[in-house]
Parts: structure tokens; C-alpha cells; sequence
């Protein structure tokens, strides 16, 4: 069984279209139509529904996607154990976009520094999505907002605590927090995010009735309105940095103040089995990458 045509299926099922696919592997769309074609007839069995414009997997093809990954896993561990180099291979890991600017950006280079042959994808999405990318084996690990539910067979290993601040402009300087969100605009931060969630939670215990204005999913977009005048909100402590934290006024959400916390998530070791170390390099640089105010946190 050619190794490449397992690599081609994945990214079929990971872009959606044999055009995106052969964008991805580097082949032409005619290059992947064949590969395909080779490997159903390998298999005795079609994988795709032509029918469709354009093909999509069948229920054969989806059920033989895991298969494909752990096959393909199993060569990069191989080939990273024959050369020597542990750290070495592909790494698929997925954000949150609320540690996409600040925290994965430095743990990425000083993982690059350390591992220069280890290829990095990164995907950005909602803790939810990522939680389950990492469960179908699309992703190898994603740093989520941590959640009291957690899917069976996944783990979380802790990376930081950070604390949540209510964020108002400059002008409005002053008054308590909660008179801050209850007087002014709200400008609320996108509820089906972990954070979202951690907020809207925290707001309905508390009981503060809040006026909402906007409802966003970018941090950056949030500081930008809040900074601009236009309302207040409620953001990680460490989006609130830079040229950012000249224009607004920052104060600590709840008291005692609202955390959340961050963790990376991977999927479980059997009993025995061992580290993966491109996951455990990648938790380590995170960890080390981060500073106050948000804390790191140790297993």
C-alpha cells in the first residue's frame, strides 16, 4: 500500500475537495484522482460518492479514516526513530484565537529553535471544534480553554490560570467594575467560545445586567471598540498588553476575580504506553512561555 495515497485520502477529508487536497500534498487534481482510483482498487471498494460534484467520502471511506491516520502516524515515528531525531516529523496542533497572538507565537519559536526538523501545522478554532479534531486523530493537540466536561479518551494537561479584566476606555476611569459593565455599552466576547462561556456564566451569578451592544469573536476587535470609546467588556489578562493597554482602563473581573484556565489537549495514553514527545516538547515551551500575569501551571 502506497504511503502517499493514505497521506492524499487525509487531506481529501481534511479540505473537503480533491482540488484543496492537491493544493496541500503539492501533486496536481488529476495526480490525486488517480491516487484515489489506485487505492479503491487496492482495497476492492469505492470511497468516494462520484455522484456528487465534487466526490464525497462514503460511509467506507469516512470509517476507513482513522486507520489511515494511526498508519500514517506509525510511518512518521519510524522514520523519526531511524534518524535519530525524536523531534521530528509533523506536529498538527490547534488554537483558540484567544492565544493565537500572544502565547503560541513565542512557544512556537522556542520549540523551533529547539526541533528545526519538526514540521508545525496550525489550525485555529473554537475549544469545542479543536476537542474534537483531536478525538477523530485530525489534530495531535490543541490548546483549549479547559471545560468540566472532557470527551472520553482525551486529556488535558494544565498550562496556565489567567485571570479575566473587565476593560473600559480611558475616559471612564473610576468607577467599580460592576458599575462600569452595568452603565456603559457591553461588547461581549463571542458566548460560544470556553472563555465566552466563562463570562457569561460569571455575569449571571453575579447578576449584573449588562447592555449588550456587539457580540465578536476577536480579542484584538474587542481592546480596538473598548479603546475607541465605544463600550466596555470583559477580556484575559494577557490580550490586555502593548500599544492596547494605553487606551483602556483595566480592573479585575469578580472577587475574587474570575479565572480561566488553559490547557493542552491531546488524546490518552493507554496504561504504560509512552510519551509522545513532539506533544510533551510542545507543553513544555508552552508552559515556559508563559508570563504574568496569566501563571503557569504544573500537572
Amino acid at each position: 500500500m502506497n504511503l502517499r495515497h493514505l497521506e492524499t485520502l487525509l487531506a481529501i477529508a481534511e479540505t473537503g475537495s480533491f482540488a484543496a487536497a492537491a493544493d496541500r500534498v503539492g501533486v496536481t487534481q488529476s495526480a490525486v484522482s488517480m491516487q484515489m482510483r489506485a487505492l479503491e482498487e487496492l482495497l476492492g471498494s469505492a470511497l468516494f460518492d462520484r455522484a456528487r460534484r465534487p466526490p464525497v467520502l462514503n460511509d467506507l471511506g469516512r470509517g476507513l479514516l482513522p486507520h489511515a491516520r494511526g498508519v500514517v502516524r506509525a510511518a512518521e515515528d519510524l522514520a523519526a526513530a531511524a534518524s535519530g531525531a525524536v523531534l521530528r516529523g509533523r506536529l498538527r496542533f490547534g488554537v483558540i484565537p484567544t492565544a493565537a497572538t500572544g502565547l503560541v507565537p513565542d512557544a512556537l519559536t522556542r520549540l523551533a529553535a529547539r526541533a528545526p526538523d519538526l514540521q508545525i501545522r496550525i489550525e485555529s478554532g473554537l475549544s469545542a471544534d479543536l476537542a474534537r479534531r483531536v478525538g477523530q486523530g485530525v489534530l495531535d493537540a490543541a490548546l483549549v480553554t479547559e471545560t468540566a466536561r472532557l470527551e472520553r479518551g482525551l486529556v488535558v494537561r494544565p498550562v496556565l490560570e489567567e485571570p479575566l479584566m473587565v476593560v473600559a476606555p480611558r475616559a471612564a476611569a473610576g468607577p467599580p467594575a460592576r458599575t462600569l459593565l452595568r452603565r456603559l455599552p457591553f461588547v461581549r466576547f463571542n458566548r460560544r467560545t470556553g472563555v465566552g462561556r466563562i463570562i457569561d456564566s460569571a455575569l449571571r451569578r453575579d447578576r449584573i445586567a449588562v447592555t449588550e451592544t456587539m457580540e465578536l469573536d476577536s480579542i484584538e476587535a474587542i481592546l480596538a471598540m473598548v479603546g475607541r470609546g465605544l463600550g466596555v467588556a470583559v477580556v484575559p489578562a494577557g490580550s490586555v498588553a502593548g500599544p492596547v493597554a494605553a487606551t483602556v482602563h483595566a480592573l479585575p473581573f469578580g472577587d475574587p476575580p474570575v479565572l480561566r484556565r488553559v490547557g493542552l489537549l491531546e488524546r490518552e495514553r493507554p496504561s504504560g504506553g509512552e510519551v509522545n514527545p513532539m506533544t510533551a516538547a510542545l507543553l513544555d515551551v508552552l508552559r515556559a512561555s508563559v508570563t504574568l500575569p496569566a501563571v503557569a501551571v504544573a500537572d
